[in-house]
């Protein structure tokens, strides 16, 4: 992929290195970015994509989102400033097109929508944070394991080229920086991520505005689709693990899609006792089984679900399963409290 470095030009680059080589390659394309994030955005990869294109575009670039849906209630307040989002990639591709992939390691965490893109036809650039990626091909990457989000490196990258940072792209970038954080309550955060939000708030985040829009209102619908969660919830292995679920009629009778149960699985780690946490769910009856685990640290719970051909950190992971609701409820749980004897 010619204009790119690759990592056999220099011998092990810092991380200032290859912050400052994917800043360059931001600034020096002439054609249209196609900006994406992976499948099922939450708020990280949402605040990256929407806060990269912002800038992008800032700086006089052409740059759109793609397939940057469906986007939560909870991120409203960003779409009405929100830089151009298509559906789906452009039926006809330009010749200066390139696809940028943020908060996704590798084609198969991208939109279907997307995938064809990583076929080769056009140069990829990827700016991501998961431990555990299969990566693209041919791709100039930019992988920081130890950041605490997505949005905090494409952040540092931006002011690296230069690129103006309007509000509402800051207020992406924090966004995705405080869910992917907890809030600045997770280990993830460092000092750089608490010098980035500073620096975001200089830019004009409203951040009692957004903590209020993100944790401070909820629809009804969700509210009544938790009451079911809780239901749902197994607790084993002496409390140590705790499994939440839903299925397809759950959603359907609240009128709820997978948006309304984003991060419903911190409910189950928020089990006293809890090491290990699991959301099990089955959108629609025609959709795969989304499981979602989260551990307490030093636990990891990424390699568990590299064995399902997921991925994500060791306090963080995800995966998708072909089976009976059910029967994915047993082998997660099972799997967990194996996990929990240290087994």
């Amino acid at each position: 992929m010619s204009g790119f470095p690759s990592d056999k030009e220099a011998a092990a680059p810092s991380p200032e290195d290859r912050e400052r080589a994917m800043a360059e390659a931001l600034r020096d394309w002439k054609g249209r970015s196609l900006v994406a994030a992976h499948l099922r955005p939450d708020g990280d990869a949402v605040g990256a994509a929407m806060g990269l294109a912002h800038c992008l575009r800032a700086a006089g670039q052409d740059a759109v989102c793609v397939a940057l849906t469906p986007v939560s209630e909870v991120y409203g307040f960003l779409l009405a400033d929100a830089p151009p989002c298509l559906d789906a990639p452009p039926e006809r591709l330009l010749a200066g097109d390139r696809l940028i992939a943020v908060d996704a390691g590798d084609e198969t965490r991208l939109p279907k929508a997307v995938q064809p893109l990583c076929d080769g036809r056009i140069p990829i650039l990827c700016i991501d944070h998961h431990e555990r990626t299969g990566g693209f091909a041919d791709a100039f990457s930019l992988v920081e394991s130890d950041a605490g989000s997505a949005s905090e490196i494409v952040f540092r990258v931006c002011e690296k080229a230069g690129f103006p940072i309007p509000r509402a792209a800051a207020e992406a970038f924090w966004t995705g920086i405080i869910t992917d954080t907890g809030r600045f309550g997770y280990d993830s955060t460092s000092a750089a991520t608490l010098a980035a939000a500073s620096r975001l708030v200089g830019y004009g985040v409203r951040v009692q505005k957004i903590s209020e829009s993100v944790y401070g209102t909820v629809p009804l619908r969700r509210l009544r689709l938790e009451r079911r969660f809780l239901q749902n919830l197994q607790v084993a292995a002496g409390g140590t693990v705790a499994v939440g679920s839903l299925a397809p009629d759950d959603y359907a009778r609240e009128g709820c899609d997978d948006t309304d149960s984003e991060n419903f699985v911190d409910i189950a780690r928020s089990v006293r006792g809890c090491r290990y946490a699991a959301f099990v769910r089955r959108v629609t009856p025609e959709r795969k089984v989304n499981v979602s685990l989260r551990a307490a640290p030093p636990h990891d719970v990424a390699a568990i679900c590299a064995e399902w051909g997921g991925g994500g950190h060791k306090a963080a992971a995800g995966a998708t399963l072909e089976m009976d609701l059910e029967a994915a409820i047993a082998l997660v749980r099972d799997r967990l409290v194996k996990a929990a004897s240290g087994s």
